[in-house]
């Protein structure tokens, strides 16, 4: 299952990217570009309805003072608190591990470590993270979503349900 908040989660993407890479191979020409042509067309569509995209955030680690160093119950130790800012790739963060960018292709986080060895990153809310968000780069379009253990929807109906779950919303 992608978890929504699948972004503090740098495992997660690959893994979910591996059984989409499966599926990728055994579905149709036709769905593969009927895929392509919805999230070119998600950009204006959101526009439309007013929904504007947001800078996707891209991450630092700044050493803590010493005195602030704790280890976890994991073995890690926490040197380093991660500083969110926005970057350069505005998107639609949707949700499922769907982000779709305003340069209309699908993306994914670039991670990379906090640092070497046992250390660790303090996110805001208490998040204990090995990896923070460096850049975001393209990859294909998925052709599912999951929507818990035991359902998935095509792509194209996922982002026609956001589409509209948001509209209603804004009226």
């Amino acid at each position: 299952m992608i978890d929504p908040n699948t972004l503090l989660d740098p495992l997660g993407w690959p893994r979910w990217l591996a059984r989409d890479a499966e599926r990728r191979r055994v579905v149709a020409p036709e769905v593969l570009a009927r895929l392509d042509h919805a999230v070119r067309d998600f950009p204006a569509e959101a526009f439309a309805i007013g929904l504007l995209p947001d800078p996707l955030p891209i991450e630092h680690a700044e050493k803590l003072p010493r005195s602030d160093h704790r280890e976890t119950t994991e073995g890690a130790r926490v040197r380093h608190r991660v500083v969110a800012m926005p970057g350069e790739v505005r998107g639609w963060n949707l949700g499922r591990g769907v982000v779709i960018s305003m340069g209309q292709t699908t993306v994914r986080p670039v991670y990379t470590p906090v640092a070497r060895g046992e250390s660790a990153g303090l996110r805001p809310g208490g998040v204990i993270v090995r990896a923070v968000i460096s850049d975001w780069e393209p990859y294909p379009p998925p052709v599912e979503v999951e929507i818990d253990a035991t359902r998935t929807v095509p792509l194209d109906v996922y982002l026609r349900r956001v589409l509209t779950d948001m509209a209603q919303r804004r009226h």
